[in-house]
């Protein structure tokens, strides 16, 4: 069965203004994007009214016709923008009849700048006719940015009044504003897509998907998926605060969150050229390229979009994306139809992060650094911090989500890591409890299975029996003059030889069953850093088995410490971890490090996307280091049953790579890995 065009690997432009100079000059960007090696774009600049769009028929109806004209001409599929989420300038004076209204009257704005707009206020019918009379374009869909929901909600007198008719009362006095939001959200976004495809019963219509966001809880998964065609979420916008405190793999986690919410739908990382804040100060060419790569690796389109004028494009940073766009181009069947063959995974808790998250990263579609309730741990920083772990060891791996998780499901995987995932239902809990005993096999840390999906305590941590302790005290602060040592000798210990390691901030008591092995305990906390050290006084790390696979529990805030302190034998410790308790396809060795694996099937070929990190600091990176000497492991078992006559090829070098046969792997020697370098085994 043929591929739609939005299955096939999308490389989307976007210019998300107009400072071009006149229709001639807008007329002449489709050219600018077919040169780059783009096929589709996501259309705003003809619509601007300066950093907002919203089509108008009377003033945009003419140039659209001609606009979309001239795409067909080089080869591009349009995909039109609209804003749901502000009130542009040249609508803003509408503002106390469309904009959402604080409870104290005030007209709350967004980014210091814009109103927002009310989904349930006059503006939502205007809104439809907005789309609606895109009917007469030959677009190929719709892109809607937004919509959100002011801090403290809505209080406008359209609002008050459906609170009123839907749950009774008064909004001002309302318990559940957080589902009276949510459903109003998805209910707008549910008409949307139901007048779109009455007009055009073939375009794609989809948003910015706000997952790993403070907004995600807006958002209800899996209904969502149902009003998306495409899912896209912006993994790419960076950095907004100080580089050097970036996550490093940001782009790649975010595809990978996004393949685990809908794997059977188009994925996009929408990606900033410029350096956030900065609209017109591009990124530097080796975070351009190590963004894209990160990004189309993983099995995602990339969205590319400009908050300046197109002369960026001729910058070092608009360069490197045209150098890596026109790759993509030309080596554009390497990247359909993929699926992932890691065998490692990292659960991304969608509960949890509606329940119990403490902290989640800037945006610039929906706004600033959220909160949320304290807990003892902090899920963001846990789960990027095992994450950053394993693709500094180049182990590959999956993220999972607790969305519809099912012990088969989870059965492809070796093992699977549990980063404070904290808050879990009881079909989570027994998803994972089945797979274990089914004879797979975790890595959990600090108070994962303790709460429901509504942050509630248990008393005792759901999974307690699978990991082989109970609690005891509960959460204890170790200050950082703390330590933990080994028990004695284990595989999980190769290359750990130091008698005391920094213990987490954060450490769980627990009692060990008599059927769990203690690996590690934790001295007694000292009352300072210059004092005699404690005895061991409560366990680590325990490792049980559990009917046919085995559970490997951290007793406390190890993937907070990954990202906060980054202790080396924290990371040596979580790739022992993925590489014995999972016969992973494919490893590296040799060089120094911090390139990412990202492995791939299409049919009988395997594809392995390498991405070097290994950056020279600080961030962001304005060079690379040149990775030479790097070796690509491949098991037996993952070439299948034609190991003689595999070919060997490296794509953005353009070289057939040597190999070595042996038992277990066959041995790939890797030419000089710059930011990117694909290997098709096939």
């Amino acid at each position: 069965m043929a591929l739609l065009w939005y299955e096939k690997p999308l490389r989307i432009a976007a210019l998300q203004c107009n400072f071009e100079g006149g229709r001639a000059a807008t007329l002449a960007v489709p050219a600018k994007w077919e040169e780059m090696g783009f096929n589709t774009e996501q259309l705003f600049h003809p619509m601007a009214d300066a950093y907002s769009a919203l089509f108008d028929v009377a003033q945009h109806g003419e140039l659209l016709h001609e606009y979309v004209r001239e795409a067909r001409k080089h080869g591009l599929r349009i995909i039109v923008y609209l804003n749901v989420h502000i009130l542009g300038p040249s609508v803003s004076h509408r503002y106390q009849e469309w904009a959402q209204q604080a409870a104290d009257g005030s007209f709350p704005k967004l980014y210091d700048t814009y109103y927002a707009c009310c989904f349930n206020g006059p503006w939502r019918e205007h809104f439809f006719r907005v789309l609606e009379s895109l009917a007469p374009y030959d677009i190929d869909g719709v892109f809607l940015d937004g919509p959100v929901v002011v801090a403290g909600g809505c209080h406008c007198p359209s609002c008050r009044e459906r609170y009123a008719a839907r749950h009774g009362g008064d909004l001002d006095r309302a318990t559940d504003l957080f589902r009276f939001y949510q459903e109003g959200r998805d209910d707008f976004l549910n008409e949307s897509y139901r007048r779109f495809k009455a007009i055009k019963p073939d375009g794609v219509f989809y948003m910015n998907l706000p997952v790993m966001h403070p907004t995600a809880s807006y958002t209800k998964l899996p209904e969502a998926l149902a009003y998306n065609d495409i899912v896209g979420t912006e993994g790419g916008f960076m950095f907004y605060g100080p580089p050097k405190d970036a996550y490093l793999w940001k782009p790649s986690v975010a595809a990978k969150v996004l393949e685990a919410v809908a794997p059977h739908k188009p994925r996009v990382i929408f990606m900033a050229a410029d350096q956030k804040p900065w609209s017109w100060y591009l990124h530097t060419p080796a975070e351009t390229k190590l963004c894209i790569a990160s990004t189309v690796a993983n099995g995602a389109g990339i969205w590319y979009g400009l908050h300046g004028g197109t002369r960026l494009l001729q910058t070092p940073g608009g360069k490197a994306a045209r150098e890596l766009m026109q790759f993509l181009a030309a080596h554009e069947p390497y990247y359909e139809q993929t699926e992932s063959a890691a065998r490692v995974a990292v659960m991304y808790s969608l509960d949890t992060e509606r329940s119990y998250r403490t902290e989640a990263g800037a945006s610039d579609f929906y706004g600033q650094k959220g909160g949320g309730r304290r807990f003892a741990g902090n899920m963001t920083e846990s789960f990027h911090g095992v994450c950053d772990a394993l693709s500094r060891s180049g182990v590959a791996f999956d993220v999972v989500t607790d969305l519809a998780l099912t012990a088969e499901g989870l059965a492809r995987y070796g093992c699977l890591f549990l980063p404070t995932a904290a808050c879990l239902s009881d079909a989570a809990i027994e998803a994972i409890r089945g797979y274990v005993a089914a004879g797979g096999h975790i890595v959990a840390t600090s108070d994962t299975s303790l709460y429901t999906p509504a942050g509630e305590p248990r008393g005792e941590l759901g999974l307690g029996d699978v990991f082989g302790v109970s609690l005891g005290a509960g959460p204890i602060p170790y200050h950082t003059w703390n330590y933990f040592t080994l028990s004695g000798k284990h595989p999980l210990f190769e290359d750990l030889s130091l008698p005391y390691y920094p213990a987490p901030t954060t450490v769980f008591d627990v009692r060990a069953a008599p059927s769990a092995e203690v690996l590690a305990r934790f001295l007694a906390p000292m009352a300072g850093r210059y004092l005699p050290l404690t005895e061991p006084v409560r366990p680590a790390i325990v490792l049980h088995k559990f009917g046919r696979g085995s559970s490997l529990y951290l007793a406390g805030t190890f993937g907070e410490m990954i990202s906060s302190y980054g202790p080396v034998e924290y990371r040596r410790l979580i790739k022992n971890a993925a590489l014995l308790l999972s016969r992973s396809p494919v490893h590296l060795e040799g060089g120094i490090g911090n390139i990412e694996v990202v492995v791939r099937r299409q049919g009988t070929r395997l594809i392995v996307h390498l991405i070097n990190y290994a950056g020279i600091v600080p961030r962001p990176f304005e060079h690379v280091c040149q990775q030479a000497g790097v070796e690509l492991h491949v098991a037996r078992e993952a070439l299948g049953d034609r190991q003689g006559e595999i070919r060997l090829r490296a794509l953005v070098s353009a070289c057939d790579c040597a190999r070595r046969n042996e038992k277990e792997h066959l041995i790939v020697y890797l030419p000089k890995i710059h930011e990117y370098e694909v290997v098709v085994l096939e």
